[in-house]
């Protein structure tokens, strides 16, 4: 059973918090994630189980997964960079 806690945020903890996600961001009305995490959790399948609750709602999604330990604020500004849709040039 997943709690509830809301402080600044909402947060979702315990079994099956998870599978709160798809529904939160539906209601919200997000259309497209931007999903951040480090290359281990990607190699052992955690962030899958993000990604796998995401791909099964219909909700698209892009990943950054160059989060280190203690990231650097550099780390902080390429995620929130990459995050942004691009920008039209027109020429």
């Amino acid at each position: 059973m997943a709690n509830r806690f809301v402080l600044n945020t909402i947060s979702y903890h315990g079994s099956g918090a998870i599978k709160e996600i798809p529904g939160e961001l539906q209601r919200r009305g997000y259309k497209k994630i931007f999903v951040c995490s480090d290359p281990d959790l990607v190699k052992f399948g955690v962030t899958a189980k993000v990604t796998d609750e995401l791909d099964a709602a219909g909700i698209a999604w892009s990943l950054y997964s160059e989060i280190k330990p203690n990231p650097l604020s550099r780390t902080s500004r390429t995620a929130s960079r990459l995050s942004r849709p691009p920008r039209l040039t027109l020429s």
